[in-house]
């Protein structure tokens, strides 16, 4: 029997990061659409958390949408787990700097509605707007981030293949000279 290695915390969290670059980095299909579905998932995740998980419903009618990769998209909405944790307070700010501090029946509701409900309506609505907003930015940014890296990926892949291409025919010619 094999032991099991095990690993702290923050060395399996990292290797789970880079088993999903590597799968993300060789998925097949043309880099835009592969840029396109991992930035799905990741704007997907950022309005997951306030709407209670059921964002997670929209990803698969937004990739057959746009046209996407659901198994790429999947690798962005969990890595978009680890990066959302960073964003919590921006995405409250962000969403009450929109929409301000007092808005709409939460402002000027009626006194049967109880103080926890109003509070967690309107916070919830500002965070809701910030993860919207913010969601859209940083989808945005991985889109243009994963398509530079998988275009270089991609360059050096082939510049590699056609070197080791160039050496066995220069290795051939060699063996044919000394027949």
């Amino acid at each position: 029997m094999k032991n099991k290695k095990s690993y702290t915390f923050f060395q399996g969290l990292w290797r789970k990061m880079k088993k999903n670059y590597y799968q993300l980095i060789r998925s097949q299909g043309a880099t835009s659409i592969i840029a396109r579905s991992f930035a799905i998932g990741m704007a997907i995740e950022f309005i997951t958390l306030p709407t209670v998980g059921l964002a997670f419903l929209l990803l698969f009618p937004l990739i057959k949408l746009f046209r996407g990769v659901f198994s790429v998209a999947l690798i962005g909405f969990l890595m978009g787990k680890i990066f959302l944790p960073l964003f919590f307070v921006l995405n409250y700010s962000v969403g009450e700097f929109i929409i301000g501090k007092e808005t709409g029946p939460a402002a000027h509701s009626e006194a049967t509605q109880s103080f926890f409900l109003q509070l967690v309506g309107q916070k919830g609505l500002a965070y809701l707007t910030g993860s919207f907003v913010n969601g859209c930015i940083v989808a945005s940014l991985s889109y243009v981030l994963v398509y530079l890296a998988l275009s270089a990926y991609r360059k050096g892949k082939e510049k590699r293949i056609r070197l080791r291409q160039e050496q066995k025919s220069r290795l051939l010619k060699i063996d044919m000279e000394e027949v």
